[in-house]
């Protein structure tokens, strides 16, 4: 086993989330677990942090599923620093009149907001249109 920090260039194109080159760090490893894997590197990254910045870093560090993180924010890569989480509101919207939720929720689908606390008074509609 052994480890290497390596320079790299992207050869592909560049999408917004990207930078045209970055630093990685290759690990060649035999018959390791995914488990395996995942343990030591969140040690190694909780021993940069506490080695260089003195931050103590929980863990393991919390993990979500595929389908947990989808139903909970939406995306398969979620920033969870600030907690906002789709709330599921089919309930209240069944019996709508707006038919966009109504119907959705009448053919078995489920109507999601995303809660944004003091949004009536950063981003309400009457706020914006002036």
């Amino acid at each position: 086993r052994y480890y290497q920090i390596a320079r790299c260039f992207r050869d592909e194109d560049l999408r917004a989330d990207r930078q045209p080159e970055f630093t990685q760090l290759d690990m060649e490893m035999s018959f390791m677990t995914v488990e395996e894997i995942i343990d030591l590197n969140e040690k190694l990254v909780c021993h940069i942090f506490k080695s260089i910045k003195s931050i103590d870093l929980p863990c393991p560090f919390p993990r979500l599923t595929y389908p947990e993180a989808m139903d909970r924010y939406g995306s398969d890569k979620p920033d969870t620093r600030y907690g906002l989480e789709l709330v599921d509101v089919s309930d209240l919207l069944k019996d709508s009149g707006f038919k966009v939720f109504s119907s959705a929720v009448a053919s078995g689908g489920i109507v999601k907001i995303l809660p944004i606390p003091g949004g009536n008074n950063a981003i309400s509609n009457v706020r914006i249109k002036p």
